[in-house]
């Protein structure tokens, strides 16, 4: 007789699901189901669900050997996360990923074509990309003009329609960290707003997995703090910078 045993554990914010299937005396086709409320995020090869495995759990054949089956959700675990639903002899001992009859299981094998993210031109980069080919851009019109504060000079240097300025502007490290934390934000606003089982597969993928999950719910508090820590210093440092106006035309003649 088939036996079934699983456990859950939390793990930064995921909930890990270990099933292990044994006493396999001939080729099975089992039927697990996941119990906990939430969904369901499969093992993956190539960027795809591993064969057998849907947003409710895993359905295939086994053969007679003691199996084990992983998955991860972001629902609270519990004492009996997943139950082994049905089991029947298999007569069939081919799995579809054996066929390549699908175009997942093509996937699974071969890989997938599709370029790296990082080598997929953004919006923004595009826009980086032209503002630097088209040179310095020209004097703020009048009206675009930020309005400051009593006895603080408007600054010459360009600015965006929002008043900032522009991310090519900053001195490269700041702007390189800047856009780190940014990919991590990103990527948590992915994964919290993910409501289905395409969204939340698309959103670990593009974490790069659930070690990236990880990283970025371990992350989250310290960018945080970091971000409003730098922007407190720098709005600190232009109210200062703004206030000492260099006395040229004094200095030159006392010189």
């Amino acid at each position: 007789m088939v036996t079934f045993d699983c456990r859950a554990e939390r793990v930064d914010g995921v909930t890990l699901v270990t099933a292990t299937v044994g006493n396999i005396a001939e080729p099975t086709r089992i039927t697990v189901r996941n119990r906990l409320d939430g969904p369901l995020w499969p093992p993956r090869t190539q960027g795809v669900p591993a064969a057998g495995w849907s947003e409710d759990g895993f359905e295939g054949v086994l053969r007679p050997e003691t199996q084990a089956l992983g998955y991860a959700t972001p629902a609270p675990p519990s004492a009996q996360p997943a139950e082994l639903v049905s089991t029947e002899p298999a007569p069939d001992t081919t799995i579809a990923d054996d066929r390549l009859d699908s175009a997942d299981a093509v996937l699974r094998e071969l890989g997938d074509p599709s370029p790296p993210a990082a080598a997929v031109p953004t919006a923004e980069s595009v826009h980086v990309a032209e503002a630097a080919s088209a040179g310095p851009p020209g004097p703020t019109p009048e009206q675009d003009i930020e309005p400051q504060p009593a006895g603080r000079q408007p600054s010459a240097e360009p600015r965006t329609a929002a008043g900032h300025q522009p991310d090519q502007q900053l001195p490269d490290a700041v702007s390189q960290w800047l856009e780190t934390v940014a990919g991590r934000v990103d990527r948590a606003e992915r994964l919290a707003e993910a409501d289905s089982l395409s969204a939340a597969t698309a959103a670990v993928r593009t974490a790069d997995g659930l070690s990236g999950v990880r990283t970025v719910a371990a992350r989250g508090e310290t960018d945080e703090q970091m971000l409003r820590a730098l922007a407190r210093r720098a709005e600190r440092l232009a109210d200062r910078r703004a206030a000492a106006t260099v006395p040229t035309e004094t200095l030159s003649c006392l010189a």
